[in-house]
Formats: C-alpha cells, sequence, structure tokens
C-alpha cells in the first residue's frame, strides 16, 4: 500500500524520487523500489556530512563529574567509588532521565566487551572506554576509522559492513547501533546476527527515526528523517517490536529524543521561509521549540527513539 509517492531525495538535493509503501499485513514502512546495494554509494558522497569528527578530551574531573559516577555506582552497578547514598542520587536520576537515557549508558558487565555498529569517528566507543569497557568498532567509512584510530587511539576498529564482521558467538555483553538499522538492506538478519555474537541477556541498544511521530505526520515527505533512500526501512515503536522479537530480543523500554533538529531542518525542507525563520529564531527556538518538543518526547510523539532490549532467547 503507498504511504509516500515521489519523495524527493532531500539530503544531497539530488532530485531523485522514491516512493514509501506499507505493508498491508504487518504494518512496516520501507522504501520501495530501493537503490541496489552496487548503486546507494550514489547516496552517500564524502561531501554528505555524515563524517563530523570531534576531537575527544577526557572526562573532566569536577563535581558534575563525581555526580555522574556516583549515579553510574547506585543505579548502573559500576564499580566507581561512591560517597552519595541512593536516596540522594536516586530523584537526580529520575529528574534526569531521559538524559541519561540518551547517553545510551549500559548497565555494568563484568567482562565489560561493548561492540558499536556504525561507529563513526568514535565519538560513543571513546565515552564508554573512559567509564571501563573494553570497545569494539564496526565502520564502512575508510577516514571516519583512520580519525578514531589515529586520533582517539581506538584499536579495535574494523572498516567493514555488518554482513562482513566476524566476531566470536556470545561475545558481546553490549552492542550498541545508533541511526544504523534504518540504512541496512536486511535489517531482521542484522539482528539475528547480533543475537549470535551477544551474550545470553546481553544489553542491545538501538536508535532509529520514527515515521508515526509528529514530524512526520505534519511535514510528510518533506520530514528530515525519512531521509530517503538513504533510510531503507521506517520502523515506528510497533514494527520494530516486532522485529526485535521475531530476532529474539525483548524491549525493556523505548525513550524518545527530545533533540530540536528535526522539526527545524524539516521547516527549511519546506521551504516555508517564515516558518523556518521563525523556528530557527534563537530565541523561539530555544523557549517554545524546545517546550514543544520535550511534549513530543514525553508522550512518544517525537521523530527519533531510542529501544533498549535484552537477548532473550535460549
Amino acid at each position: 500500500m503507498a504511504y509516500l509517492k515521489n519523495a524527493r531525495e532531500l539530503y544531497n538535493n539530488s532530485g531523485y524520487k522514491f516512493n514509501v509503501v506499507k505493508c498491508t499485513k504487518c504494518g512496516f514502512i520501507f522504501t520501495n523500489p530501493r537503490p541496489t546495494e552496487d548503486t546507494m554509494g550514489i547516496f552517500y558522497p564524502d561531501t554528505a556530512g555524515y563524517y563530523q569528527p570531534v576531537r575527544q578530551g577526557a572526562l573532566k574531573r569536577t563535581w558534575k563529574y563525581s555526580l555522574f559516577k556516583n549515579i553510574l555506582a547506585n543505579h548502573y552497578g559500576y564499580p566507581f567509588e561512591h560517597v552519595l547514598p541512593n536516596i540522594f542520587t536516586a530523584p537526580l536520576l529520575f529528574l534526569l532521565f531521559r538524559k541519561f537515557s540518551l547517553l545510551h549508558i549500559p548497565k555494568f558487565s563484568p567482562e565489560k566487551n561493548l561492540l558499536d555498529i556504525g561507529c563513526s569517528w568514535g565519538g560513543y566507543m571513546y565515552r564508554m572506554k573512559e567509564i571501563g569497557w573494553n570497545v569494539f568498532g564496526i565502520e564502512m567509512h575508510g577516514e571516519a576509522v583512520k580519525f578514531a584510530k589515529n586520533e582517539l587511539l581506538l584499536k579495535n576498529v574494523s572498516c567493514c559492513s555488518v554482513d562482513d564482521a566476524e566476531f566470536e558467538d556470545a561475545f558481546f555483553d553490549v552492542v550498541h547501533m545508533s541511526m544504523v538499522l534504518e540504512h541496512v538492506y536486511d535489517p531482521l538478519g542484522t539482528l539475528m546476527k547480533i543475537n549470535r555474537i551477544i551474550k545470553q541477556n546481553g544489553q542491545l541498544i538501538i536508535s532509529v527515526p520514527d515515521i508515526s511521530g509528529f514530524e512526520a505526520k505534519v511535514y510528510k515527505d518533506k520530514c528530515y528523517a525519512l531521509h530517503v533512500p538513504q533510510h531503507l526501512s521506517h520502523f515506528t515503536p510497533k514494527t520494530l517490536k516486532a522485529f526485535l522479537n521475531k530476532a529474539g530480543f525483548r524491549v525493556d523500554k523505548i525513550v524518545h529524543h527530545n533533540f530540536d533538529r528535526d522539526i527545524v531542518a524539516s521547516a527549511g525542507y519546506l521551504q516555508d521561509k517564515l516558518l523556518y525563520s521563525l523556528l530557527s529564531n534563537k530565541v523561539i527556538r530555544n523557549t517554545a521549540v524546545k517546550i514543544f518538543i520535550n511534549f513530543l518526547s514525553l508522550i512518544g510523539k517525537s521523530s527519533r527513539m531510542s529501544v533498549f532490549a535484552r537477548k532473550s532467547n535460549g
């Protein structure tokens, strides 16, 4: 069933158009027809802006960092020295729940093996290494891999696709995959491969766009997070949960993001100068837009979501 017709490729403004369809049986939404794996590279030029490295400094040893470590020790199981009891950190974690969730910090595991699929230049890996994880990464962009290895000194980064990566069965305690699953040709096959390399009860942290969110409903084919044809799959909480269950994972929680970029960038794609100027105005963006996007995230209707799951099958 047609969902969106003739949606333009807007990220690179190439002029190509693509249809987005919805399965009448399961409700899954996907780009169809799609470029082949051999031709998809056209839509990932080096000028596209996917690779934007930032040199990482060590986490500053301030009172904020001390508080951060206390929360990780009390509520995430990290073996850090802590002086604040739960009675103090629990209310803080409640207030900062969304902020902590969107940092994608996993519960601590003694073996400490973490894989970041689509790790880009290694920002997430670097932060996880600083709090004690043995980090591994997969990234297809050669320059990003070089930066991760040479600038951030992350040794275990491979320049390859998920399909080409080879890891031992049940090796990882955590697999992280941020804004990647929507790009792969076989999302179920990718999740099943992750199931093989992750330990029983291991943690899987995924973030993807949510096509059932406010931005997609209002902006439709001009929604920034639609991103055809690079985004081959367009998930909702229901369809992503179905994929995860089929691949042998159980979902613990879904947290929607409170980033305001999508709602502003989508207005730019509309080429509505008045709307775009209003939403991108510094005062309006930092007040009304942020209040509204926080409301959308609280009710699960913003344009992106993070899903926290665990391997559940035997």
